[in-house]
């Protein structure tokens, strides 16, 4: 006799359904703003995103599937329809997030840098530093072939749009750019947005000093020294008037020439700068495969779906962060310090590590993320606080 087995669908629910505005009550606090299919959309999305620590569409479905006991399939559609959804403001959810992390009395350091998508795409990216990462809060994408053409004008929109929003959640920041953004005019927007900056210049632009206009590259600075040149203007025509620093660190392949309008201290705006490299470090973490959350594996065709889903990596980041905050001052060890190369893991890692843990017994409210969102580690470095010989 020939048995028969019938097999039905399945629908996972590792856990029973659950709303996440009620279990992740920070998120509920970022997505007010918004329409309230939108907030449920979007907080099952960051839910599923953080128990998967995986930008992949298919695990981001299998959690969502688990959380909200739906099949399979129609919770990969949901993620999709979300992508594409066009009334879905990401700027508005930028603001929410500028408001969220804004340090108590105290200003932003947001790092500005481009970064490629497989070979589709350029992404250009605000992110905000915290201990010695960032967290993105700002994305825009377009196609190769479009940013080489138009870069100029698509940096300067991008500005425009943060410095709105900056405006709107009564923020005050500073930008850290790197080499990338040293055009003379792109300072000048900055002026004009009455935004603080650190930015560091090529050694092919002119200087106007006291007594004589030259390029960077004729001025003398050797390892381990250090100049502070005050206000010059930049350009021939005498365009921008900035601060210009000039630093050499010893064993360092080449110096860096710094513009900047902060009036702080030599060292304080080097440690600011310095900072900077916390967006390289997150861009490892969103799209590295072995130590990120394998965002670059998506095969996404659309500039708006990658723009979509890099605010959701970072609104997980941000919670991440914070749990894993948590995770340390119950367990200082847990991220296993090197003596010679500092900390193995990230606050990000820890906390996807122990997110389904520490997410049922904590309360994640805005509250907690402010007190656990460790603020930037500056670096002071002893010899740029030292008398100068």
């Amino acid at each position: 006799m020939v048995e028969v087995r019938v097999f039905e669908a399945i629908t996972f629910t590792g856990d029973r359904a659950m709303n996440p505005l009620q279990r992740y009550p920070v998120l509920s606090t970022l997505l007010r703003p918004f329409r309230r299919s939108q907030q449920k959309t979007c907080a099952a999305l960051v839910a599923a995103l953080c128990q998967s620590a995986q930008a992949s569409s298919f695990a981001i479905a299998g959690q969502l599937s688990c959380l909200t006991s739906v099949q399979f399939g129609s919770a990969l559609t949901r993620l999709y329809r979300f992508l594409r959804n066009e009334r879905f403001d990401n700027w508005l959810l930028t603001e929410q997030m500028l408001r969220l992390t804004a340090p108590s009395g105290g200003r932003l350091l947001l790092a500005l840098d481009w970064t490629a998508w497989q070979d589709r795409f350029s992404v250009l990216a605000a992110s905000v530093c915290t201990g010695t990462r960032a967290v993105p809060v700002a994305a825009s994408a377009c196609h190769k072939p479009n940013s080489a053409r138009s870069q100029n004008l698509w940096e300067e929109t991008f500005l425009r749009l943060c410095v709105d929003r900056l405006r709107a959640a009564r923020v005050s920041a500073v930008w850290l750019c790197d080499r990338g953004f040293h055009r003379v005019r792109w300072l000048e927007r900055r002026l004009e947005f009455e935004q603080q900056f650190v930015v560091r210049l090529t050694r092919d632009v002119t200087v106007r000093l006291p007594d004589r206009a030259c390029l960077l590259r004729s001025l003398a600075l050797e390892p381990g020294e250090r100049r502070d040149f005050g206000w010059v203007w930049l350009r021939s025509d005498e365009l921008v008037r900035v601060r210009l620093i000039g630093v050499w660190a010893a064993g360092a392949k080449e110096a860096w020439w710094l513009a900047t309008n902060l009036e702080n201290r030599v060292s304080k705006v080097v440690a600011y700068y310095d900072r900077r490299m916390g967006v390289e470090e997150q861009f490892r973490d969103t799209k590295g495969h072995r130590f990120g959350v394998k965002l670059r594996w998506t095969q996404f065709t659309r500039p708006e779906f990658v723009e979509r889903m890099y605010l959701l990596v970072g609104m997980a980041l941000l919670l991440w962060t914070t749990v894993g905050r948590a995770v340390e001052e119950s367990e200082p060890k847990v991220r296993l310090e090197s003596r010679t190369k500092g900390a193995r893991l990230s606050l990000a890692r820890v906390g996807a590590y122990y997110w389904r843990q520490m997410s049922q017994r904590l309360r994640l409210t805005a509250q907690f993320v402010r007190q656990h969102l460790p603020p930037p580690r500056l670096r002071m470095f002893k010899w740029l606080m030292a008398p100068q010989k």
